[in-house]
């Protein structure tokens, strides 16, 4: 069973059960982050009257197969203003060693990186976001500790602006050339709404990927990784 428990992931379904009386309602949501304490699940606007900080809830992941994971657990808070993501108490009953701080989950999206005042803009590509930071592949040379203004596309028309650090640097190990690295950022002062659209954007986004972890919008999309940029 500890093998199946690991398996929780940011883009996993799940269920929301709350009580009407003697009624149990069904609410359909997204795990949109994971923390150490909390699972934080992105709702339909239907649940927003069934669900609210103290509430009850019994928090059900939707699996393809035969066997389920299911606990009580309770909202602990509401995430960000639009009132339809729900952070929960994480089950003790699920403390495993994958329990860390803000877990990641694959995706490909164009990144612009700003490193001067003069308004270059690099260009970059995501391998992988959370709440707490993403990692990119880049050419710009970097350094541990640098601070530069960043936008993410969540959405092919929608910048995500923002400050990061570099925390860690590695080699691409699909580039023997070694000309781009694999540069860790971790995100700098994002607010409570700041952190809320991340993860409602990473349940969105990590909902349908192709193979290179490419999200289905951006096959739709105007723009894709070609795009001219944020604007300045």
């Amino acid at each position: 069973m500890d093998e199946f428990l690991d398996e929780l992931e940011i883009k996993d379904r799940v269920l929301l059960e709350t009580q009407a009386g003697p009624r149990t309602v069904a609410h359909r949501g997204t795990i949109a982050n994971l923390t150490a304490e909390e699972i934080w699940v992105a709702v339909g606007r239907a649940a927003e009257e069934w669900i609210a900080p103290g509430s009850p809830v019994r928090l059900i992941v939707v699996r393809s197969h035969d066997r389920s994971l299911s606990a009580e657990t309770s909202v602990r808070r509401m995430v960000g203003g639009s009132g339809r993501m729900a952070a929960l108490g994480r089950p003790e009953a699920w403390a495993n060693h994958s329990r860390r701080a803000n877990d990641r989950v694959r995706l490909a999206i164009p990144a612009y990186l700003l490193p001067d005042a003069d308004g270059t803009v690099v260009p970059a590509r995501t391998t992988n976001i959370s709440v707490g930071g993403f990692h990119c592949l880049t050419a710009l040379p970097m350094a541990v500790g640098r601070q530069l203004a960043v936008s993410l596309m969540l959405s092919p028309t929608t910048p995500f602006e923002c400050r990061a650090q570099v925390v860690r640097l590695s080699d691409d190990p699909d580039d023997p050339l070694r000309r781009q690295l694999v540069v860790a950022f971790r995100f700098l002062d994002l607010t409570a709404d700041d952190e809320a659209r991340v993860a409602e954007a990473l349940a969105a986004l990590s909902d349908e990927t192709d193979a290179t972890a490419v999200p289905a919008a951006w096959h739709s999309g105007d723009r894709g990784d070609r795009g001219e940029g944020p604007a300045r």
